[in-house]
Order: structure tokens, then sequence, then C-alpha cells
């Protein structure tokens, strides 16, 4: 019977700390009947199922599956979408990592499928016409098989690494002055760039300290995939503190502490935050 490595659980669980959705690694009943999926292992594979034909395939052949399926990215297809396309530019660059990674099929648009196949030559563009439209709302992913204990965390880390370590486009402060704000649970936590949603606050806090003000958005501490950082929040009620005045330089430590934190804790630590389970 199928069953889903190690390897793709921690890759699935790093996926969710991240903000994304994992639609899963298993195929269902509808990719058992067909028998051809990287989503199946051996015994439920057909004679000549095309995720079984290339060396690598045969040789790492097992009754592990070998892809898995990615929804929404930071709450948005949008946020998908632009990992997935970044994800193919990896491939075609041959960076690090990727060199295990058969295809991906997935959407720019939300108009038309793209499929980037690994044995077409890894510079070879993306094509369509290659699979089903279920694609054009989640992006899949199929490794070969012979990499079925290779880490394939360090594939996808480079796409969060930059915002950890703040390597963005910062909106504009407006406000210097600390404050308590109140936050339900559910708020939309963002990065500096005042737009980029990273996930959702888990419960809801009063009289929160925050140092600084951007238009209605306000600036906070939190910890997101084991590392501390700065993330903007829009708040249903600002009181001045208690500590009222000029801020600046708490708050300009308060961000270097993080944002070295995260520079401190990119690549490897990023990586280590997630446990394979």
């Amino acid at each position: 019977m199928t069953y889903n490595p190690a390897s793709l659980r921690a890759l699935g669980a790093f996926w969710t700390a991240q903000g994304g959705v994992n639609l899963g690694v298993v195929g269902d009943t509808a990719h058992a009947a067909k028998g051809y999926s990287y989503h199946l292992g051996a015994d439920q594979l057909a004679v000549n199922a095309y995720s079984a034909q290339t060396t690598r395939d045969k040789a790492g052949l097992s009754n592990a599956a070998s892809a898995i399926d990615l929804g929404r990215l930071g709450g948005t297809l949008s946020g998908l979408r632009k990992f997935s396309a970044w994800l193919v530019v990896q491939g075609q660059k041959n960076e690090p990592g990727t060199a295990d990674v058969r295809e991906i099929i997935y959407t720019v648009d939300g108009k038309t499928v793209l499929r980037w196949d690994r044995e077409r030559g890894y510079v070879s563009p993306p094509r369509a016409g290659e699979a089903d439209d279920s694609h054009l709302t989640h992006t899949h992913i199929s490794f070969y098989r012979d990499a079925e204990a290779r880490d394939k965390r360090p594939v996808f880390a480079p796409y969060f690494a930059p915002r950890l370590e703040g390597v963005m486009a910062q909106v504009a402060i407006t406000s210097e002055t600390a404050a308590l704000i109140d936050t339900p649970a559910g708020a939309p936590l963002y990065d500096l760039d005042g737009t980029t949603k990273l996930t959702t606050l888990s419960d809801a806090f009063v009289s929160r300290t925050s140092p600084y003000g951007v238009g209605p958005k306000r600036a906070i501490f939190v910890t997101i995939g084991g590392v501390r950082r700065v993330v903007l929040v829009t708040p249903t009620a600002i009181r001045l503190s208690s500590t009222t005045g000029d801020c600046t330089a708490a708050a300009r430590q308060g961000w270097n502490d993080a944002r070295q934190a995260a520079a401190n804790a990119a690549g490897a630590a990023i990586l280590a935050a997630v446990p394979a389970k």
C-alpha cells in the first residue's frame, strides 16, 4: 500500500509553517484508478506507468508516494502562483536540490496549466496542454523516486529566507510613538511591505506593545517558523503606551535584533524549525 515517506511529511510540514496549504501526498481513489501517478507507490502502479519509467524512478521504486500537491500560500492562489513560478525558474537554473524534482505542474495566470519536465532538459520551457484544469488551483510537484530519503525542504527554503531576513521593500513608518493594541484571533499578519500576507494570528491579544505604526497597521514582534521577526497587523483598538514619546531607537534596535536573528536562523536553522514527523 502506498505510504507518505518521511521526507515528504517534513516538506508538507515546512510548507504549512510558511502559511501554505498542504493538499496531500498519497493518491486518492481517482489516482489509483488511473495507476500512473507519482502520488502512488509500486503496488498501485499500472504496467508502464510514466512515473516508473526513468532510470532514477526504477532504481528508487518502492511503495512510497513521490509527489506533493500544494494549495494556497498566505491564504491566496496568487501567493501559490508566485512560488510555483519561482520554483520552475530554480529548476531551470539547476539550483541545489532541484535535480531531484522531476516535474512541476502549475499555473501563473489561473487560466493555463503548465508543466515543466526535467526529462526534457532542466533549461527547457514549461509546456501547456499536458495536465488537467485541477492544477489551476493547486501545484503538483513530483520527485524522482530515488530521492525518497533526501530532505526536500532545502529546495523550498530559499524562497522564504529573503522574507525572514527582511530583504524587501518596506512601507514607510508613519508613527514612531509606542502604543498598546488589541487584535482578534485570525487577523492577517503582513510582511514589512504591508501587502504580503504571511499567516494569521492564532490567538487574540489585548494591550500588546507595538513600537511603531505604518498607516492603519502597527508593528509587533512574533515568531514564525521558529524565527523571531517583525510583522504588521491591523488592530481593532490603539492606545498610547505609558511610555509615550519617540521610540525610534528602541524600535530600530528591536527590528535589528529580529533581523539578525532571522539571518542567523536562515538556511539550516529554518529547516530545523519544522521537525520531520
